[in-house]
């Protein structure tokens, strides 16, 4: 009785402790407002919330990507916190996702606890979880998709409702979320050859059919076309034969070497997972049979499946669906989010299978296996999010400076202008001008209106700018303009150097003299 206590004790108090868990290091890593198009959705959001959707844009259609964020700003204030909270509480949840996959699997409780603590501190999921990215959002609907299929193989009508649902959720979250359907096809294929099984494609197809026929039918009514995402595909275009192997090379590049900063973003877990493969299926040839760890099973199979269906079409299939030359989208870091755990959750079962000698045995080790890899994990993860960081430390001293002085008005960059104006500084008049973005630009406007405005105006200057993305030439880069600034500007307060810049710049706050 004590032992089933026990295990009831840590079945239901485990995935509370991994959500805590990876709740502290997002906040301790978090990063905030350093993604390019936080400056388009946080708008986006307010004037959805305003207006109601203006579904001729294609952010506005996409409604898996506001909809969540329209909830939280709707019952909880619009504020920094509720912008990222939605996406890192999904964030959160994947290692708990995990743990009861694991457990599904037929693993250790104990042993599921601390390879599920190991995926949540995986250095890309911290890196993602500390921003705001629509990412996340098809991400995790692509785990829930991925834990509905296992915990429902043995009721194929359910199964493939739910799965229909999430796909068709996650559809209008991003087009690429069709890039798992070929593994998931492929299966339903062999269940219908090999075991005459057809409840459960016959439930995922007419499901299916249920949820994209009226969404299909209401934007014929309201745009003129059934599919907007193929006739209205964001940020394509075509690509010269000559540089497509750079191109192919570019998420490879990202997902082994890192950032455009030299940072890592997936740290050591694709080379781990590579080596893991190779040290399983020597078991697999030389071994086979003997345990667990000696033979690739169905999970393996489907991360596999998973994680290599989403990659090869993310990075070689045309974006645009379009034939008569390659079009891709530009490419991102964060477009890899949905590799990130079922990449990380194939190498801890790996870990555990190739640890299953006898049961304590595998409990112990694990313990000690996954704490040193999560010790590393976290320290590739202040690695990974360190640009992100510094960017937010700076700008957060930066607004406790205006608050104290209360200035007539602060002139910033118009990236950061979206942020101060709407969150940080609302009693603060904000100037910027908009559509200019060379640094050179910035000094031409900053010499011809700097006569007009009033004494005790504040210029921000180094930082502003998504920090990824490589704007970094763009606003008042001091280090960037010809000359020095006028002689009216007298240096307020110089903040920490932003280090991760091409060319390296303080952050400074001057105040205007005249």
């Amino acid at each position: 009785m004590g032992i089933n206590k026990r295990f009831f004790s840590l079945y239901f108090l485990a995935p509370f402790l991994i959500f805590a868990f990876a709740y502290l290091l997002r906040m301790i890593f978090f990063q905030g407002f350093v993604l390019g198009d936080d400056a388009m959705e946080l708008p986006l959001i307010e004037d959805i919330m305003a207006y109601g959707p203006n579904w001729s844009d294609q952010l506005h259609l996409r409604f898996g990507v506001w909809f969540f964020n329209v909830l939280f700003f709707q019952y909880f204030g619009k504020s920094e916190m509720t912008f990222f909270l939605p996406t890192i509480l999904m964030s959160c949840s994947f290692g708990v996702i995990g743990y009861f996959l694991l457990l599904k699997w037929r693993y250790q409780p104990v042993s599921s606890f601390f390879a599920s603590l190991f995926v949540v501190s995986a250095p890309f999921e911290i890196l993602i979880g500390t921003v705001r990215a629509n990412d996340i959002i098809l991400a995790w609907l692509l785990a829930l998709a991925l834990i509905s299929f296992f915990y429902l193989k043995k009721r194929p009508l359910l199964q493939g409702g739910l799965l229909a649902f999430l796909f068709w959720f996650s559809f209008y979250v991003k087009l690429w979320a069709i890039y798992l359907l070929p593994a998931l096809t492929i299966y339903y294929l062999i269940k219908i050859i090999k075991d005459r099984e057809w409840t459960g494609a016959m439930s995922f197809f007419l499901f299916s059919l249920l949820f994209h026929a009226p969404t299909l039918i209401f934007f014929k009514i309201k745009l003129g076309h059934y599919l907007p995402f193929f006739t209205n595909h964001a940020a394509t275009y075509p690509v010269p034969f000559r540089d497509l192997s750079w191109l192919f090379l570019k998420y490879p590049t990202f997902i082994f070497k890192g950032s455009e900063f030299g940072t890592t973003l997936f740290g050591f877990l694709p080379n781990l997972l590579i080596s893991l493969l190779i040290i399983k299926l020597f078991f697999v040839v030389f071994f086979k049979g003997t345990n667990a760890g000696c033979r690739f099973d169905f999970e393996d199979a489907s991360l596999i499946a998973y994680y290599g269906s989403f990659f090869l079409l993310l990075n070689f299939f045309p974006n645009s669906f379009r034939f008569d030359q390659y079009y891709s989208a530009p490419r991102i870091f964060r477009y890899l989010t949905p590799l990130s755990f079922p990449i990380t959750l194939h190498a801890a079962k790996i870990i555990l299978d190739l640890l299953n000698i006898k049961k304590w045995r595998v409990v112990f080790l694990s313990i000690v296996f996954f704490s040193c890899l999560i010790g590393l994990t976290v320290y590739q993860a202040k690695e990974a999010t360190e640009p992100g960081r510094i960017n937010r430390h700076n700008l957060l001293a930066v607004i406790e400076d205006v608050k104290r002085i209360h200035p007539p008005q602060i002139i910033v960059e118009s990236w950061l202008h979206c942020f101060l104006s709407r969150i940080y500084l609302k009693d603060t008049p904000v100037k910027t001008i908009m559509y200019v973005y060379d640094a050179k630009d910035y000094e031409k406007w900053l010499n011809k209106n700097q006569a007009k405005w009033p004494e005790g105006s504040l210029l921000l200057t180094g930082l502003g700018q998504a920090v990824h993305y490589g704007g970094h030439h763009c606003g008042f880069r001091l280090k960037l303009f010809k000359n020095h600034l006028a002689p009216c500007w007298k240096l307020y307060q110089k903040y920490g150097l932003l280090s991760y810049l091409p060319v390296p710049e303080n952050t400074c706050l001057w105040i205007l003299r005249k």
